[in-house]
C-alpha cells in the first residue's frame, strides 16, 4: 500500500493498481470508455484524462501507475474542459436514439454525457450513417453508435482466442467490423455485447425484451457450469429474463459465457407443478404415500444426482435421508451426486469459463460427502443385478439402462424422466430460494432468491420431509394399533 493525494485529500491504496481501479477503492470515480480491468490497456478514448502534480500535460489515469507521494487532480476546470471536449467529439456523430436504444439506462456514454458533457452540441452537419449488421449468429452492430473503444476486439484476441472483428477506414470513416467472411460463432457473443461501453454490439436474443429500469435486480451464480462465475439477475414478472455480469476483482470474475448467459427459458417455460404418477397428474397426497409405499417395501434405495441443488438444500436433504433410513429400521440409502463423466474427473475445460461439467455445485456435494465408492456405473449395475430396486432422480436424466418403472423423479420441469418416471414430484429451482454453490475451485459463494415459487410448490427437501412426515406418521399408527 502506499499514499497518494487525490484531490488535496491523502488516501492509501494498492500500488499494484493504476490510477482508475485504485481511486474507484476510495470513492473517487474517474470516467472511461476504453478501459477494462481484465484486458489490455490501449488509451483509446481520452476519457479518463487527469491532471498530475509536477507534470505539465494531462496525462491517462488507465496507463498511469500508483506511485508513492503522488498527488492527482481529477475535478479541476482544465480535467473538465478536456473531458467535456473529448465528449463533444464522441457525440458529434453519435445517434439520438435513446429512446430506442436496448443499452438506455445502462450506458456509459450517457452516464459521461450527463456527468461530463455540456449539455449542447456545436456540430451542425448531417451525421453519418451506416446500415445496421448481423455479424454473429446472435450479435448485431449499429455502426453509428459506436465509438471505437476497441474493448470487443480486445477481448476477442485475448480472451476468446479468436480474431474476428477489426478496425477498418481512417478518421470519420473508422468503423469496427468482421475481419473475416464468417459470422461470428462463438461462445461469447454475449460477452461482447456486455462490454460494449454503449449500444453498437446487441444481442438478438434479449433486443427490445423489456427495459432495464423494469427488472428487479438480485446477486446470484450462473447455474451452466462449475466455474461460478458471478451474476446479476434481472427479474421482471417473477420471469427470468437476462443474466448480467456481477464484476468480482477478488477472483477475477468479469465476463459470462453464453451457455450459462441464454440457458433462462427452462426457468419461466415447461415447468413442473404437478405431481405425477406414471406421467399422469396427481395429487400430492397420493403420490406421496405411493413413494412412502415404494420406500418401505424396497429392499435398498439410492438417490442420484443433486449437484444443481444449493449447498443447503444438500444438506437438509442429506439429514432427511438419514432420517428416513432410520425410520424404515435402517434401511440402506446410497446417495451418489456425480452422474456424468465430467463429474468424476478432474475440471476440464471447454473455453477459458465454460467447463465440461454443467453442475453448479459438483464440489459442494463432494464435500458433504454424497458419493459412493462405486459410483454411477457401480450403482446401475447394482440396480440392473436387483440388489438396489429403488432409484431417486434429483433434476437428472434416467440413467441409461436403469428400469423407469424402478424410478422416482424430483424435477423442476417437465422433462422426459419426469414423465417415464413411475412417480415425480415437482420442486422449486435454485433462483426461488436463497443458497450458495461451491465451485470447482472449492469457492463457495451465496446468491439471492430472485423468484417466487408458486403457492405450495416445495424444495427438493421439502418433499423430502413430506414423504418422513407421512413416514413417520404411518409407522405412529402402526405402533398405537398394536
Amino acid at each position: 500500500m502506499v499514499k497518494i493525494k487525490i484531490d488535496g485529500v491523502e488516501y492509501e491504496v494498492d500500488e499494484k493498481k493504476n490510477l482508475i481501479d485504485a481511486t474507484k477503492e476510495v470513492g473517487v470515480e474517474i470516467p472511461y470508455f476504453c478501459y477494462h480491468p481484465a484486458l489490455s490497456i490501449v488509451g483509446m478514448c481520452r476519457m479518463c484524462l487527469i491532471e498530475i502534480e509536477g507534470v505539465p500535460r494531462l496525462q491517462a489515469a488507465c496507463n498511469t501507475p500508483v506511485k508513492e507521494g503522488m498527488g492527482i487532480i481529477t475535478k479541476s476546470d482544465r480535467v473538465k474542459e478536456a473531458r467535456a471536449g473529448t465528449m463533444e467529439f464522441l457525440l458529434a456523430n453519435h445517434p439520438l436514439d435513446c429512446p430506442v436504444c436496448d443499452k438506455a439506462g445502462e450506458c456509459r456514454l450517457q452516464d459521461n454525457a450527463f456527468g461530463s458533457g455540456t449539455g449542447h452540441s456545436r456540430f451542425e452537419f448531417d451525421k453519418r450513417n451506416i446500415p445496421q449488421e448481423e455479424i454473429g449468429t446472435n450479435l448485431i452492430i449499429n455502426h453509428n453508435r459506436c465509438i471505437v473503444c476497441y474493448r470487443c476486439v480486445r477481448f476477442e484476441e485475448e480472451k476468446v482466442g479468436e480474431s474476428n472483428l477489426g478496425l477498418f477506414e481512417r478518421g470519420n470513416h473508422s468503423i469496427i467490423g468482421l475481419a473475416k467472411s464468417e459470422p461470428i460463432d462463438h461462445n461469447y457473443q454475449g460477452a461482447l455485447a456486455d462490454i460494449c461501453p454503449v449500444g453498437a454490439l446487441l444481442n438478438n436474443k434479449t433486443l427490445f425484451k423489456s427495459r432495464v429500469w423494469w427488472y428487479k435486480s438480485h446477486k446470484s451464480v450462473c447455474h451452466g457450469c462449475s466455474t461460478g462465475c458471478n451474476v446479476t439477475t434481472n427479474v421482471r414478472d417473477n420471469k427470468m429474463y437476462r443474466y448480467m455480469v456481477r464484476e468480482n476483482y477478488d477472483q477475477g470474475m468479469f465476463f459470462l459465457c453464453d451457455k450459462g448467459r441464454f440457458d433462462l427459458d427452462w426457468m419461466n417455460e415447461n415447468r413442473l407443478h404437478s405431481y405425477l404418477d406414471h406421467g399422469t397428474a396427481s395429487t400430492s397426497k397420493e403420490v406421496i404415500s405411493k413413494i412412502v409405499d415404494r420406500m418401505k417395501s424396497a429392499k435398498a434405495i439410492v438417490v442420484l444426482g443433486g449437484a444443481h441443488e444449493s449447498n443447503e438444500t444438500l444438506e437438509t436433504l442429506k439429514k432427511g435421508f438419514e432420517s428416513i433410513s432410520r425410520e424404515l429400521g435402517g434401511k440402506s440409502i446410497q446417495w451418489e451426486s456425480r452422474v456424468t463423466d465430467a463429474q468424476n474427473k478432474d475440471t476440464e475445460q471447454v473455453d477459458f469459463l465454460l467447463t465440461k461439467d454443467n453442475h453448479p455445485n459438483t464440489r459442494g456435494a463432494i464435500d458433504l460427502g454424497i458419493t459412493t465408492q462405486s459410483g454411477i456405473s457401480g450403482i446401475i449395475s447394482a440396480v440392473k443385478s436387483g440388489v438396489i430396486d429403488l432409484v431417486i432422480v434429483l433434476k437428472e436424466s434416467i440413467p441409461e439402462g436403469i428400469d423407469a418403472s424402478k424410478v422416482i423423479v424430483f424435477d423442476t420441469n417437465l422433462t422426459d424422466a419426469a414423465k417415464n418416471a413411475s412417480l415425480a414430484a415437482p420442486i422449486q429451482i435454485f433462483a426461488e430460494t436463497a443458497g450458495s454453490f461451491t465451485n470447482k475451485n472449492g469457492l463457495k459463494q451465496n446468491f439471492e432468491q430472485s423468484m417466487n415459487a408458486i403457492k405450495g410448490l416445495q424444495s427438493a427437501s421439502g418433499v423430502v420431509d413430506l414423504i418422513f412426515q407421512k413416514l413417520s406418521e404411518r409407522m405412529e399408527a402402526s405402533v398405537g394399533n398394536s
